[in-house]
């Protein structure tokens, strides 16, 4: 039988899993993010080049 405590604790338990969750995945949209406006930014400069 689970007391009080023991509930609090597994609740905690999810809630880091889920914050850890949510911590990768704003880590891999800012990479992506950054990935795309360096690829944006590389066909700008490589556009002017050409000019």
């Amino acid at each position: 039988m689970n007391t009080r405590l023991d509930t609090i604790v597994s609740r905690q338990r999810k809630s880091r899993v889920r914050d850890l969750a949510f911590a990768a995945l704003v880590v891999l949209a800012g990479a992506l993010s950054v990935t795309t406006v360096h690829a944006a930014v590389h066909a700008s400069h490589a556009q002017l080049a050409h000019r």
